[in-house]
């Protein structure tokens, strides 16, 4: 019924390929109300407007705004979101800066497989 759906989650999947959306989207899309951003603009608008967002995933390189400084911004503001990082340059010195200070609660490394992104986005919503 209508009280399931109210005590999902959100989730905001951040990524500038819509594909990569619509992937995140069919895999978690059972466990979370997902919301979709394709940069930072459009991914503070969803907070501005859609808080309390539990979960937000986000890719790492995009034009404008890289992943690690709209995780920067979005931590300043909404402390309580968890943000995941989805990364092929995981050794990046912006990438290490924002794990190490806590920032992003995780980094997954591109290519992710399907187990590996579920874990990480469970290990993220039980702490």
């Amino acid at each position: 019924g209508q009280s399931v759906l109210m005590a999902r989650p959100r989730l905001l999947i951040v990524d500038d390929e819509p594909a990569n959306r619509d992937l995140l989207r069919r895999i978690l899309g059972r466990e979370f109300q997902v919301l979709e951003a394709d940069g930072a603009e459009g991914a503070l608008a969803s907070l501005e407007q859609h808080s309390p967002i539990e979960l937000m995933l986000c890719d790492q390189m995009m034009p404008g705004k890289s992943g690690a400084e709209l995780s920067r911004q979005v931590r300043a503001r909404w402390p309580d979101v968890v943000i995941l990082l989805l990364t092929g340059t995981e050794d990046a010195p912006e990438v290490v800066s924002v794990r190490t200070e806590g920032i992003v609660r995780e980094v997954v490394g591109k290519p992710w497989s399907l187990p590996e992104l579920r874990e990480a986005v469970a290990r993220a919503m039980k702490r």
